[in-house]
């Protein structure tokens, strides 16, 4: 039961609730200028490639790394992505290959484990990115893909990403 002073401190006002969605439209637009920003950049240096004929050279980026300050040593790189249209009667989720391939080399350079993470609409799967577990294909408009066997993939619902999964990384 709440007291009367209990009450009084839930009622928001139109300013806070003005406030609230400035913010938020805010962090909005934030977030997609980001967007923009990055996908410039790609822009920038695909022209370059272009311009000075340079072929060896990818970009990509990598969505999360944990890091342990105290050893002052990466922990786990993530690569997290939301499948929402995944289904169980699926037999794999499919990816950029340039991407994890990518993702593989630097996780063996490095010698740290790299996960893709995906939400579904249910579940979070889990893949660790290690040779042999991607199916590559090559598709007719030349794009090249990788196939995760969905029956590879460890599942977690939402508590057991934190308690089994994210507390056994950050263990290490």
């Amino acid at each position: 039961m709440t007291s009367d002073g209990d009450r009084r401190n839930l009622i928001t006002t139109n300013r806070d609730l003005r406030r609230m969605r400035r913010r938020t439209i805010s962090a909005i637009f934030n977030h997609l200028h980001g967007f923009a920003a990055h996908e410039e950049f790609s822009d920038l240096v695909q022209e370059a490639k272009e311009k000075y004929g340079i072929t060896r050279i990818g970009v990509f980026d990598v969505d999360m790394l944990i890091w342990d300050f105290k050893n002052g040593l990466p922990i786990a790189l993530l690569e997290v992505k939301n499948r929402h249209q995944l289904q169980e009667d699926n037999e794999y989720a499919i990816f950029d290959e340039p991407q994890y391939t990518f993702l593989e080399d630097l996780g063996n350079y490095l010698g740290v484990p790299v996960f893709y993470v995906v939400k579904t609409r249910v579940k979070w799967l889990v893949w660790k990115v290690e040779r042999g577990l991607a199916v590559r294909r090559k598709l007719a408009d030349g794009r090249k893909i990788v196939l995760l066997p969905l029956d590879k993939a460890a599942r977690y619902n939402h508590g057991e990403m934190v308690h089994r999964f994210l507390k056994r990384l950050m263990e290490r």
